[in-house]
């Protein structure tokens, strides 16, 4: 099955595939969790205050391998909905900060609020953009590599599986589990042909440029 309707092995060989996710083991983030929940709302409210201005700033320019619907609603309008709940959330935060300061006077803390909450969201986001444009040359590459590699394995017969055993199958039917990446091949094991390797070549930017065949 290909990872996000892409292969796996056309990522990898571009240097964009292999990504882990990684997150708070169970026993860790329910300790966490028992000594912040009398806070969660407002660690909420920093998080989005920070964070969704920068993932949506950096999202609106960093590249993306989309056709026009996901560039419409999810680079565009999904981007410029995670600034907007960044600016809700610092303007309340600053609002609740503000109330505090002045302990309940007569004098409105909300246009201030707002000020501040524009003034934070666009700092924040203009990073984010700063950070997306930077990134921007490396990923249009690798995107662009991943789809040339995505033709050079159509193009030689290549089919990739969901297995571990087997994990691609060559165009004369030679089946071959992937072994490793380095920077100048992708190494192969010819299953059921003991000791037997199979290589991809590939170019310094990551293109694949000639399969061996099993050797």
């Amino acid at each position: 099955m290909n990872l996000n309707g892409r292969s796996r092995l056309a990522l990898v060989a571009a240097g964009i595939g292999g990504t882990a996710v990684a997150g708070f083991g169970f026993a860790f983030g329910r300790d966490i969790y028992n000594k912040t929940k009398k806070n969660v709302e407002l660690i909420a409210l920093v998080l989005a205050t920070v964070f969704c201005p920068f993932v949506g700033g950096r999202g609106l320019v960093r590249g993306h391998d989309r056709g026009i619907f996901g560039t419409i609603f999810l680079t565009v309008l999904g981007s410029l909905i995670l600034i907007v709940v960044g600016f809700c959330a610092a303007a309340l935060l600053l609002f609740g900060v503000l109330v505090l300061v002045n302990d309940g006077n007569a004098d409105s803390p909300l246009p201030l609020a707002v000020l501040g909450g524009f003034v934070v969201t666009a700092i924040i986001a203009g990073i984010g953009v700063l950070v997306g444009v930077f990134q921007r040359p490396r990923r249009l590459k690798a995107i662009a590599v991943a789809k040339f590699n995505e033709r050079f394995l159509k193009e030689n017969g290549f089919q990739e599986t969901d297995g571990d055993d087997i994990t691609h199958y060559d165009a004369g039917g030679q089946s071959l589990r992937f072994l490793e990446a380095h920077p100048d091949r992708l190494v192969f094991m010819a299953v059921g042909r003991r000791g037997k390797r199979a290589f991809i070549d590939l170019d310094q930017d990551g293109r694949m440029i000639s399969y061996s065949g099993v050797d």
